[in-house]
């Protein structure tokens, strides 16, 4: 992708660095992602991207905004397409495992982003996660409200109960796959549905 114009106004300047830096964590990912890939995709000098974005983490929220954004909607449609609250909550889950077989760059980057050290204080991003938070803190409320859900549960922790636990499934799954497919001869679908259910009965009023 090389930059068209030494005179782009800011807004497509960092709209090009974006839908470069994009590329590249598509191709490698975003424990291997490197700012210098980004300068030799646009093919500018390193101070040009650093006019925009103040570092690697900064330029990686940015593209995060799309991959939480795309999760958000596979919330949506899972919710959309089923009727029972609980079931619903289970299909949420299982759209989380779609969503980390389809795009698994992505979601690497999701979760490179929750380690302790990150720090990025763009807004997009911020909006972004807050964005799919509630959108779980409204499902909760939504079930507790039909009495499918436990009253007592409070929506906040219950939103963060199946994001983390979500997330750490979903690694477990990754870390261990040649354990799981082989030797246990466990199918990994199966395994998750497992999961949710398990967790989703613990929910259920």
């Amino acid at each position: 992708m090389r930059a068209s114009s030494k005179h782009l106004s800011k807004h497509r300047r960092e709209q090009q660095i974006i839908a470069a830096a994009d590329i590249v964590l598509r191709e490698v990912g975003a424990n291997n992602f490197t700012v210098d890939q980004v300068v030799e995709r646009l093919e500018v000098a390193k101070g040009t991207i650093y006019k925009y974005y103040k570092s690697k983490d900064d330029i990686l929220a940015e593209v995060s905004v799309n991959a939480l954004k795309l999760l958000l909607d596979y919330f949506k449609i899972a919710v959309e397409n089923q009727k029972d609250g609980l079931e619903a909550t289970k299909a949420v889950i299982m759209a989380c495992y779609q969503y980390y077989l389809s795009h698994p760059q992505y979601f690497e980057l999701i979760v490179y982003m929750e380690r302790p050290d990150f720090r990025s204080d763009v807004k997009s991003y911020t909006q972004a996660s807050a964005d799919l938070s509630n959108f779980v803190i409204e499902h909760v409320k939504c079930c507790q409200a039909k009495g499918t859900m436990k009253a007592d549960l409070n929506p906040l922790y219950t939103n963060y109960v199946i994001w983390g636990s979500c997330m750490g499934i979903m690694n477990f799954i990754e870390s261990k796959r040649v354990f799981i497919e082989q030797f246990e001869k466990i199918d990994r679908k199966e395994l998750v549905k497992a999961y949710a259910e398990t967790l989703v009965a613990g929910m259920a009023a």
